[in-house]
């Protein structure tokens, strides 16, 4: 992921009051994590598989902390039954960063998940993106995606 999309997204989700950032270790989103991870202002919080990530931050949503989910598609995929729940069930909110590398995959699923989601894919719309994404996922007690694609990743 491009540094200077990795500086918006910290900055945004540090105005957003978004301080827990949960993921798994992958190397497109390492850049990502790492800055997190470096940054004091968030709890950044590495689990084992998908769908522990998503009612991890389920869990911390509905115990009243800002989160966010940062994956990959597969981890879409993988994380569906959780997320499925946590949006059709429990009604929480979490904004969740998927890097978009399969759109013909990602947004189907998403659909058939009732998840919201909107592909962001120029950096002149990424802070402004994050920000109704973090509004949304609050105001409506639901997850939300973001799907980072284009020149918000290279």
């Amino acid at each position: 992921m491009d540094q200077q999309s990795v500086q918006v997204i910290v900055e945004t989700l540090k105005e957003q009051g978004i301080d827990l950032v949960v993921t798994l270790p992958e190397e497109p989103t390492y850049a990502l994590t790492e800055a997190v991870r470096q940054d004091s202002f968030f709890t950044a919080v590495t689990v084992a598989g998908e769908g522990n990530g998503i009612a991890f931050c389920a869990g911390a949503a509905l115990g009243g902390r800002r989160v966010a989910f940062v994956t990959g598609v597969a981890g879409l995929l993988v994380s569906s039954w959780a997320l499925s729940q946590m949006g059709m069930v429990y009604g929480a909110p979490i904004l969740i960063l998927a890097l978009l590398m399969f759109k013909q995959v990602a947004e189907p699923l998403l659909g058939a998940l009732r998840v919201p989601y909107r592909v962001v894919s120029q950096k002149a719309t990424l802070k402004r993106m994050l920000q109704e994404g973090s509004f949304a996922c609050q105001d409506y007690s639901h997850p939300i995606a973001l799907l980072l694609s284009g020149e918000v990743l290279w």
